[in-house]
């Protein structure tokens, strides 16, 4: 009889529990945005200086890229340096266009200390912008093929 009381409390015990539970149930979830700051180049880049007027220095050479940004941050800023100086004579310039509501610097000499030429950069994903590059020769440049190698990247301001 005992045996028999012990069970029927504990099953009882059960059916109040079952009866207590809620068809509704809710979980707390926490979503951690990191501060996204991201930049794509696209394009080659091949510069020729071959020409000048008698007289003048050498012609310039141009060439056109696009990039991309993609900001969550504020006031951020575009820098570019080359990995590192140019020669005697050889100057290259770049100009960024600034994404909607930053500022562009303007046409930029490079070189291996870092410079600006966007500031600026607030919450944007834009693709598509102009890039420009202009190589500058003057008649101490040593005829060579002279490679560099450009590194942007997007800081707080």
């Amino acid at each position: 009889m005992k045996n028999f009381l012990t069970i029927a409390l504990f099953a009882l015990a059960l059916v109040s529990t079952a009866s207590a539970q809620s068809n509704v149930s809710s979980q707390q979830t926490v979503i951690n945005v990191a501060q996204i700051s991201v930049i794509a180049v696209q394009g080659n880049i091949n510069m020729v200086i071959s020409s000048a007027t008698a007289g003048q220095a050498p012609d310039a050479a141009n060439a056109s890229a696009t990039y991309a940004v993609t900001t969550n941050g504020k006031n951020q800023k575009i820098s570019a340096q080359l990995d590192r100086t140019m020669p005697t004579g050889l100057s290259l310039f770049a100009t960024m266009e600034a994404p909607t509501k930053a500022k562009s610097n303007g046409k930029v000499e490079l070189s291996s200390k870092s410079a600006d030429l966007v500031t600026g950069i607030s919450s944007v994903n834009q693709g598509g912008l102009a890039l420009d590059y202009q190589a500058v020769a003057t008649v101490d440049a040593t005829p060579d093929n002279v490679v560099r190698t450009v590194t942007y990247t997007i800081t707080n301001n």
